[in-house]
Formats: C-alpha cells, sequence, structure tokens
C-alpha cells in the first residue's frame, strides 16, 4: 500500500491513560496507523461514523474492512496493542445503557476473540442487577467466563458497577420480575466465578452510581443484593474502594486484618461498619480517603479502646478527607497523641475535621505535603501555638492554606496574614497554594512576601491578579518553573478598549530589565471586560517575561478559552508586539 506524505500536526499533550480515553491516544499515532486502528477497535457512536480525527484533519474510514493491525506491522502491533486492550469492560445485559453510551470501551469478548486477554490490565463488569438473578443470565456468563476466558493473571484493578436495564417501566408481570433462584445463592456463584476469572487483582473497586427507583424487583431484593456487592473482594485485594456500596459486620469480618493497604469510602456519612471496616486495618493502612464523612465518624476513627487512649496508624502516609459533613465541637471526643505518626500527605479538601491541633502539632517533624481549608479560629489556633512560622515543618515541600467554604466570617481582614505564612511556613517549600484569597490591595502586600529559592511551583489560580501584579510576583523566586494565575482588571478599570502603543510602551519601560524563570503559565480564568482584552494583556505580560515558553489558556468552559485563545491571536497581530519575543511562546488550549 503507498505511503501518503502527510503535513506534520502538533503533538497533542501526553495525558494518564483513563478507562474512558481510549481513542484520543490513537491520535499521537501516524495517520494511516490510526486509519487502521479505526478499522481494528470498535468506534463510539458518538463520533462521526464516516471518518476518525487525528489532530486537526479528519481521516475517512474505507467502507471496506482494512487488514487489522497486527498483520501489517509487527513493530506497531506491539506497541498499539497494549493501549487498546489495557482496559476492557463485559456487561452481562444487552439491554444496559452501558451497551449504548460506552462502545469506545473496548469488549472483554474482543479481546478474547482475538486472544489479546493477556494484555488486559483493568476490569470494568457491569452488572444489570435487574437481569442478574435468571438462571440464563448467571449461567450465561459463568459459561463465557470458564470456557472463552480462563483465568486472567494479569488484571490487577477490578472495577463493578452496578447498572439497570433501560426499559425498567415496560416490565409489567410480577413473575418476569421474581428472581428464579435464591438471591444469596446467585451472588455466591457470581462472585465466585469473578474471583475465579481475575486471581491476581490487587484494587477492587465496588460503585454504586443507580438510583433504586429503576429496579424492578421489590426493594427488599434490591438491598440484598447490595448488601452483597461486596462479597467480590478477593482474598488478596490490597486496595480497596467502595462508593456508595453499605457494608455489612459478616463482609468486614471476612476481609483479613493485615490485607488491606488502602482504603477508599465515599458516601452514607461513615456508617459504622465502615468506621469499623477502618479501625480493624488501622496497623497496617498506609493510605486512606473519605469522601461525605460526618465530623463524628472521623472523629471515632482515632478512639482507642478506652475512654483516654487513642488509636494510632502507624503506616499511614497519606490521608485525603474530601466533603466534610456537620460542625466540630469541643464537647466531641478527640485524639490526645498524634494518630498518625509517620504521615507524610494531609490534604483537607473541606473542613479541618478535628477540634484539637495535635495532628498538626504532631507532624512538624514528618509532613510533606499540608493542604488545609480553615476557619478564622483554627488559623488564630495555629498562629498562637507557632504552627505557622518559619521552619514550623521541618520536611514541608507544598503547602495550600485556604479558608472553608462555609468559613466565611473574617475571610478579608485574616486574608493577607494567611497569604504571607503561606511562604513563611515551609523552609523548604517547593510547591505554594493560594486559594480563595480576597486581597483589597495587593500592591501592599507585595513587598512583605518572601521569595523563597527553593519554589518551583506557585498556584494562584483562585485568588486575582493584575498583570502587573503577577510579572512582579512570578519574577521575584529565582527558581520558579511553573504558575497558574487568575488574572483580573486593574480595580477601577472597566474600559473595553484595547491598551495603546503608549501604554504598551510604558508597560515594556517599567520591566525592561526583568528578569523571569518561569517556563510554563496556566491561566485558569480571566476578569475583564471582554476576551479581546483579556487576550491582549495575557500578550502584554508574557512579552516582559522573557523566561516563558508556554502559556495554557484554561478557562471555566471551552466557549470562553477559545474567545480568549482569539484575543491573543489579534493581540499578536498588532504593530507594537510584531518584533518581540512573545511571537516565540507557544499558546495553546484546554485540549
Amino acid at each position: 500500500m503507498p505511503r501518503t506524505k502527510l503535513p506534520t500536526l502538533p503533538t497533542p499533550p501526553l495525558t494518564p491513560l483513563t478507562p474512558l480515553t481510549l481513542l484520543p491516544t490513537a491520535q499521537m499515532l501516524p495517520h494511516h496507523i490510526v486509519a487502521s486502528v479505526a478499522q481494528y477497535v470498535e468506534l463510539s457512536t458518538t463520533q462521526t461514523p464516516s471518518s476518525i480525527k487525528s489532530g486537526n484533519i479528519d481521516i475517512p474510514i474505507p467502507s471496506k474492512e482494512l487488514v487489522p493491525l497486527a498483520a501489517v506491522c509487527q513493530s506497531w502491533r506491539a506497541v498499539v496493542d497494549p493501549l487498546i486492550y489495557r482496559v476492557a469492560a463485559h456487561c452481562t445485559s444487552s439491554s444496559s445503557p452501558y451497551t449504548f453510551n460506552n462502545k469506545h470501551l473496548p469488549k472483554l469478548s474482543v479481546a478474547i476473540e482475538r486472544k489479546k486477554q493477556h494484555l488486559v490490565r483493568q476490569l470494568y463488569l457491569f452488572i444489570d442487577l435487574s437481569e442478574l438473578f435468571t438462571t440464563e443470565s448467571l449461567m450465561s456468563f459463568l459459561e463465557f467466563a470458564d470456557n472463552a476466558c480462563g483465568a486472567m493473571h494479569s488484571v490487577y484493578k477490578l472495577a463493578l458497577i452496578p447498572t439497570y436495564s433501560k426499559y425498567m417501566w415496560q416490565v409489567s408481570s410480577e413473575s418476569d420480575a421474581a428472581p428464579t433462584m435464591d438471591i444469596s445463592t446467585v451472588m455466591d456463584r457470581f462472585f465466585t466465578c469473578i474471583r475465579s476469572l481475575t486471581p491476581n487483582a490487587r484494587i477492587v473497586a465496588a460503585s454504586n452510581g443507580s438510583s433504586y427507583r429503576a429496579y424492578r424487583g421489590s426493594k427488599k431484593d434490591h438491598d440484598h443484593a447490595m448488601a452483597l456487592l461486596p462479597g467480590l473482594f478477593p482474598d488478596r485485594t490490597t486496595q480497596l474502594v467502595v462508593d456508595h456500596v453499605s457494608l455489612s459486620r459478616p463482609q468486614v469480618d471476612r476481609l483479613v486484618p493485615g490485607m488491606l493497604r488502602s482504603i477508599y469510602i465515599s458516601g452514607y456519612k461513615g456508617r459504622q461498619t465502615h468506621v469499623e471496616l477502618i479501625q480493624r486495618h488501622a496497623p497496617w493502612l498506609e493510605r486512606l480517603e473519605l469522601v461525605n464523612f460526618t465530623v463524628h465518624a472521623i472523629a471515632k476513627l482515632t478512639w482507642g479502646p478506652t475512654t483516654t487512649s487513642t488509636r494510632l496508624y502507624p503506616r499511614l502516609k497519606k490521608l485525603c478527607i474530601a466533603s466534610v459533613v456537620g460542625f466540630r465541637t469541643k464537647k466531641m471526643r478527640q485524639p490526645t497523641v498524634d494518630p498518625f505518626p509517620a504521615l507524610e500527605v494531609l490534604d483537607c479538601q473541606s473542613s479541618f475535621p478535628f477540634t484539637t491541633s495535635v495532628v498538626l502539632e504532631g507532624g512538624q517533624s514528618h509532613l510533606r505535603v499540608l493542604k488545609l481549608r480553615m476557619d478564622t479560629e483554627l488559623f488564630g489556633t495555629m498562629e498562637h501555638k507557632g504552627l505557622l512560622n518559619e521552619s514550623s515543618y521541618k520536611r514541608l515541600e507544598v503547602i495550600s492554606l485556604a479558608w472553608a467554604e462555609r468559613s466565611s466570617f473574617g475571610r478579608q481582614e485574616h486574608s493577607e496574614r494567611m497569604l504571607l505564612k503561606s511562604f513563611e511556613v515551609g523552609a523548604k517549600t517547593q510547591v505554594v497554594f493560594a486559594n480563595r484569597l480576597t486581597i483589597p490591595d495587593f500592591d501592599l502586600v507585595l513587598p512583605k512576601i518572601r521569595f523563597m529559592d527553593t519554589l518551583r511551583v506557585l498556584d494562584f489560580q483562585e485568588t486575582a491578579l493584575t498583570v502587573a501584579q503577577a510579572v512582579v510576583l512570578l519574577s521575584g523566586f529565582p527558581k520558579l518553573r511553573e504558575a497558574s494565575l487568575f488574572l483580573r482588571e486593574t480595580p477601577g478599570d472597566r474600559s473595553k478598549r484595547m491598551p495603546t502603543a503608549e501604554e504598551v510602551a510604558e508597560f515594556d519601560k517599567r520591566f525592561i530589565d526583568n528578569q523571569s524563570s518561569v517556563a510554563f503559565l496556566n491561566i485558569s480564568k480571566t476578569q475583564f471586560t471582554n476576551s479581546r482584552r483579556a487576550g491582549e494583556y495575557i500578550v502584554l505580560m508574557t512579552s516582559v517575561l522573557p523566561s516563558v515558553t508556554r502559556v495554557r489558556i484554561d478557562c471555566s468552559t471551552r466557549t470562553r478559552t477559545e474567545r480568549v485563545r482569539k484575543g491573543i491571536k489579534f493581540a499578536l497581530q498588532r504593530a507594537v508586539h510584531r518584533f518581540k519575543r512573545v511571537h516565540e511562546i507557544q499558546f495553546v488550549g484546554e485540549d
């Protein structure tokens, strides 16, 4: 087959491979390879059926079937096949919504048919509970798994996602709705099959994203089935993800203490069985992530066997807490000693759940990443106890101090102090986040900031700056490499016109001897009277930062991003910027 020379396209930035973004990976390949891949895998119904996009070019898909890629080029086969079949899925129902919306996820049956099951690393099982409790559905899956596939030793991650038939309300016969087998028997046999299918799975996820109202069986059967879902867990599981799935006490007992190293639990506000599961594995846990837990449930995790003792997590290195429900109270029992003596990462994406500061005091010697959302009371306590002073944390590399969403009182009065403390608290800090800080006059704060030699990444994407303030801030850190910014108009200036040639010349003269080290900028938000003006000021700012090579525009919406990029293109065409180095900078969008 003759090869046609195609124009060179910019290579899209590399992104982590996720289960639902497999085809974009093929866009990094040459066009004739993409055309072959398009015939070698099933395409999503959301794409144009007659073509597939590679960069900015639509590649037509011939009506006749091409020779499979594996037979065309042996070397490309070794590269492409692991990407295509890295994640596979199996659905127990042909009428599930999954089969309509997720065709770009390769099917397990296709991988087996093409003898690629040894390349599957992650397996997603979409289980239709409405049809699972029939003998035909169960035996069909058992026959498929045992005869066609066998044990898949390469699978290390297993995810179970319950689904429901799309046409539930059309079923009116009670005999159709009733299961033909005992639910416990069905689930036990089903999970036995799954465990034999993936004997080496170490990461297990159980997620219940569907509502009860779509299920055609009785509520009792539905609750019973959902309670049995955690029976999927293999005996060798080291990482467990429980997303809106309840746990019973026998299921908690089934997970042998010492087996789990990582637990993620979301939903149900931290039920007693969830708390008991974490407590049972406390001596061995290395990572713990909690979403939508109550303050009381989080406090119970540190309760020891007696009222004065504290439960320790001696190996826990990462603790992430998000969406905390409730408020801290001093009457609540709190740890008396640091329950996390080896903690390296403390990431509170919601309100800090502990009333006392014992966790922060104990972490002064071992915390590397500290991200806190706090109220004015906690901020005052940390200042009083010297937890925000220079070198308070000996090993700190990343610091993020922000106000909790529910704490609005006193924010503006304390925001300046919080910002200065963010730069002061870590002597060896490499990353600083300044989030949700409202500072009326940032020019008065700039001279007080401690410009550290160690800082590599600066995140100001939620704290507004003018372009002049941004230039001064970025130029003050001698080894800064990356920065995220939120740019706004100069306070009081609501003009819609573009900066004149005299204003541009004055700005250039002000920063004529400016030196900087930052190479990459991310503009996360702009607040100007129009997008054209935003683009003008972005060009003006980057023209006096000689080290910048790449700027990413990533505003709140794709439309806003494209408008700002158009404003940048118009600005670069102006005569005042014609001979500047700014034309060498790569301005890219969110994709």
